[in-house]
């Protein structure tokens, strides 16, 4: 433990040297051209955000776990790699700067100079995004250790912007009984005369309360029968408010404006609750994943898609992180917007329309909709579902449509977008199949996408994508090494947690996994309880880097 402590320190002394020092070169070539000026501000930032995130890990670090210590030390050793080589890189454009001075009057010589320098910044920015996508979750997830020495030291830092704004809004969000009061319930006429559009092929809508307002995205929670009111009411305003302090951009949720009671003509009964949610800055057009792979564009760059399976799995993750289950992910429940610079810039996951507490209790209520099932485990499949669900359904989920991402195609296909009977695609050709148990048959359908992964995935998406996905697929088999010991994922109390050690980013960096203990931290709501860091976040770290 001594040994560990002084080397998170000599870690975190020599991020901070190479990052101020990388900021303090790259500010030299202030007053250049316009574009190398906005690039040296967004490394600013980046290593703004970052510097906070380290700080207050070092002020809280004799809180964490030995093992959560571990990988943490060598998370941020692989940020000191990064800072080193950025470093290094502009230094040697730095001396060429010095070596062409005498002839800085030539147009030719400044112009090579600045692509040099651009190219070192373009670099910076995106290592710095990287290891962001890599640390952020694992970063956040310590807003749920029970810790007074976590709180106090929230509570010094005054900070207003940033990540620890974040992180702080996330803590109280998580408390039972949060500090900062958060109206949630809208007035019950608040949307009569909203104009609405429906987004093809999705759960959501686009809605615009005036003709002068901003638009924002509705979507809603049936009022299930047969579930208590009651608890659904509470689950409702404990989702909503927690996603009302959710910054969209890093955590793939949408931040909630607030929640609208539909009722029934007599009043007497809720029909729905119609979610609210504020749509980023600069993002528009949005359109469902759905809508989006039954005209997929075939020449879209692999980097795109791989972004969006990030993007996908890193909502996953956060919605665990704040104690839910979605129980729905598919590609009708996930919204791509566009931007300026990108038709597939940014990607929420919405589609609530099944959620629960992740210690809540289940009704085990299905249907029988082929084409939910299909993104169903076959054990949570029918009317009646063998399995309580558990988060480790939702990667299950999670698996069928980052398969779909990575063959760039549908399984469902709709002639139009009024279309209610949609067909299976031939990539589902098992469907057709005449076993009439549906177990059985559900059995064949997943073995059969287990099958596609590994037979279509490699040559068009690498090894390791192939490898996260039939793991995922087949998460809940006894057979994987990962996933199949139910034990693992139960705390004390028999609540079953879909969460996955972050160490396991490293052996899949290695085309390869190792078994490795989880991590003991004590939830804000609970006992003690065994919570793995996401097996999503794995999932995040390798698809931000190049496959």
């Amino acid at each position: 433990m001594a040994e560990l402590a002084l080397g998170i320190v000599a870690t975190v002394d020599l991020a901070f040297r190479y990052g101020n020092l990388l900021v303090e070169t790259y500010k030299t070539f202030k007053g250049a051209e316009a574009d190398v000026e906005e690039r040296i501000l967004t490394v600013e930032a980046h290593w703004y955000r970052t510097r906070q995130q380290v700080e207050f890990l070092q002020k809280i670090w004799s809180t964490l776990d030995d093992e959560f210590q571990n990988i943490q030390s060598r998370t941020l050793r692989m940020l000191v790699g990064k800072l080193e080589a950025a470093v290094a890189q502009i230094e040697r454009v730095q001396k060429k700067k010095n070596k062409d001075c005498e002839t800085e009057n030539k147009i030719g010589i400044r112009k090579m100079k600045y692509v040099l320098v651009k190219d070192s910044l373009d670099k910076a920015v995106q290592e710095f995004e990287s290891w962001q996508k890599m640390f952020n979750p694992s970063w956040f997830l310590i807003m749920k250790v029970a810790s007074p020495v976590i709180d106090q030291e929230l509570e010094d830092d005054r900070t207003e912007v940033g990540s620890i704004v974040t992180a702080r809004g996330l803590r109280d969000s998580l408390k039972e009984e949060p500090q900062i009061a958060t109206k949630i319930f809208l007035p019950e006429n608040g949307l009569v005369s909203a104009s609405r559009t429906r987004i093809p092929f999705s759960t959501a809508e686009l809605i615009q309360r005036t003709p002068t307002s901003k638009f924002s995205i509705l979507d809603s929670v049936a009022g299930d029968p047969e579930v208590n009111i009651n608890i659904l009411n509470k689950d409702v305003r404990d989702l909503a408010r927690k996603l009302s302090r959710a910054d969209a951009l890093t955590f793939g949720l949408l931040e909630c404006k607030g929640v609208v009671k539909v009722f029934e003509p007599t009043k007497k009964k809720i029909v729905s609750f119609d979610f609210v949610f504020n749509i980023p800055e600069g993002l528009q057009h949005p359109k469902s994943l759905r809508g989006i792979l039954l005209k997929a564009d075939q020449d879209l760059s692999l980097s795109a898609r791989f972004k969006v399976a990030q993007q996908l799995a890193t909502s996953v993750s956060f919605i665990h992180t704040y104690g839910f289950v979605h129980k729905s992910i598919r590609p009708e429940t996930v919204l791509i917007f566009e931007s300026p610079n990108s038709t597939l810039a940014a990607s929420f996951l919405l589609g609530f329309e099944k959620f629960r507490m992740a210690e809540g209790r289940t009704m085990r209520l299905g249907d029988c909709v082929w084409y939910k099932d299909i993104y169903r485990h076959p054990r949570r499949q029918g009317l009646k579902p063998e399995d309580e669900y558990s988060m480790q359904h939702d990667i299950y989920s999670l698996g069928v449509c980052l398969l779909e991402i990575g063959l760039w195609d549908t399984f469902v296909v709709y002639q139009d977008e009024k279309t209610t009977d949609p067909a299976p695609s031939p990539l589902l050709g098992v469907l057709q199949d005449q076993e009439e148990d549906e177990v059985k048959k559900a059995t064949l359908v997943k073995d059969a996408l287990v099958e596609l992964a590994t037979k279509m995935l490699p040559s068009r998406m690498g090894d390791k994508y192939t490898e996260i996905v039939v793991t995922c697929l087949t998460c809940l088999d006894e057979t994987n090494a990962d996933f199949g010991d139910d034990t693992e994922f139960e705390d004390e109390d028999g609540v079953t947690i879909g969460v996955r050690y972050i160490e396991k980013v490293r052996a899949l960096r290695s085309c390869r996994f190792l078994k490795v203990e989880p991590i003991v931290l004590t939830r804000l709501d609970s006992p003690p309880t065994r919570v793995y860091i996401h097996l999503i976040v794995l999932v995040s770290v390798v698809l931000s880097s190049s496959c």
